[in-house]
């Protein structure tokens, strides 16, 4: 990227030595199962709706909405918390500064999204499509926002490519994609075919679409499932936009080149409904297992004093 400095060999402090181990753990933790599960079962329906959009129409809309997210982000509001002239001027202050400035955007977008959600599935089928729309410009605001907490201006017109990767790798179904999507995201620079991130970008709104809709026919949960769908597709955003900054941060300071995902057991990679069917068995197992012993070993606890 344009912003991109020089690295020179420099000493992880100890905390940013715990940041590269929790990014690690991240490039190794496969999203919810449930959520994949949902994802694998709205699929064929998403490619169906898919076809039938027209590829400039979803360009274009992708494009307004980035453009308002852009106009709604700012500067100078981080710039104020940071007390720098330039943002600039985070990239050369301690990783501690910029991770607490990141977690004042991560608490404000996630109270939108989660007061957003609730409202538009209030109102029934109509405003669960304007949902949508509000989401995304959202999701792409707190990118930016993030960015800027790490000195990244992301101002430059090869950026905004950068930005629409970083949201791409946050809805990524599986532990195996989000990895190749991270990967694509250190070519930017050099190539990036922008349709491709288009049509991901579309496959993943609609496949979110698609599971506020089916919670929004059970009577009663709209609000509910509303706010909560909301919450979570923010939360993701915001987890990805701040450990990819983080890295490229640490990066850009010399601290790191590339910090390799930590090692996990094949089963997390696995595609499809397989894998997700294995690893919601796996976590439910986990989960029963947890419930059960704990009363036991309570009542056990009890009987032996």
């Amino acid at each position: 990227m344009s912003e991109r400095t020089k690295p020179v060999a420099r000493t992880l402090t100890p905390y940013e030595t715990e940041q590269v181990r929790q990014i690690a753990l991240w490039k190794s933790t496969p999203p919810s199962p449930f959520s994949e599960l949902v994802k694998s079962i709205t699929t064929s329906l998403t490619d169906l709706v898919e076809k039938m959009i027209p590829d400039q129409w979803v360009f274009t809309t992708i494009q307004k909405g980035y453009r308002v997210s852009e106009l709604v982000a700012g500067q100078n509001d981080i710039k104020r918390q940071a007390g720098v002239a330039q943002l600039v001027e985070l990239r050369k202050k301690p990783l501690e500064e910029c991770d607490r400035l990141a977690d004042r955007v991560s608490v404000a977008a996630q109270i939108w999204a989660t007061a957003e959600g609730a409202a538009t599935g209030a109102g029934g089928v109509l405003t669960t499509l304007i949902d949508i729309p509000l989401l995304f410009v959202l999701s792409i605001r707190t990118i930016l926002r993030i960015g800027h907490c790490y000195g990244y201006t992301l101002d430059h017109p090869n950026d905004q490519k950068f930005v629409l990767g970083v949201l791409v790798a946050a809805t990524s179904g599986s532990l195996a994609t989000r990895r190749k999507r991270l990967d694509r995201l250190r070519e930017v620079e050099h190539v990036l075919v922008e349709e491709t991130e288009e049509d991901i970008l579309a496959d993943e709104l609609l496949s979110l679409l698609f599971q506020l809709e089916i919670f929004e026919e059970v009577p009663g949960v709209g609000i509910i499932s509303g706010a909560l769908l909301n919450l979570f597709f923010v939360r993701r955003v915001d987890i990805t936009a701040r450990r990819v900054f983080q890295e490229r941060w640490l990066e850009d300071n010399g601290k790191v080149h590339v910090i390799k995902p930590a090692v996990v057991h094949a089963s997390q990679l696995a595609h499809g409904w397989r894998g997700a069917v294995g690893r919601l068995a796996y976590s439910g197992c986990y989960a029963a297992s947890f419930g059960l012993s704990v009363p036991v070993h309570l009542v056990g606890s009890l009987f032996r004093s």
